[in-house]
């Protein structure tokens, strides 16, 4: 038993030192893009790499971008996540 928490414990610390997986548009228009992709934690965390994908995105459009959700798909039972950042003028 002592065996089996430490390699569940052991588990559990690597899986924090994976990295996120690459994000994929899941729908982009002109005033909207929504980014899907694995993070590996317990809540969204938004990767430096979505947001640089959501600013080229909007930039097309000559617009800046504005976070607006960031929510665990699957009802929080694994790590993809979904955010959607808005295309703005303001």
């Amino acid at each position: 038993m002592k065996n089996f928490l430490m390699l569940g414990l052991l588990g559990f610390a690597l899986s924090a030192c994976m990295s996120p997986s690459k994000p994929t548009v899941h729908f982009a228009s002109e005033n909207t893009i929504a980014l899907k992709y694995s993070a590996y934690g317990f809540n969204p965390t938004v990767t430096a790499e979505a947001i640089d994908m959501a600013i080229k995105h909007c930039a097309q459009y000559g617009k800046g971008m504005k976070l607006v959700t960031s929510n665990a798909m699957d009802g929080g039972l694994t790590a993809r996540e979904l955010h959607t950042f808005m295309c703005t003028n303001d």
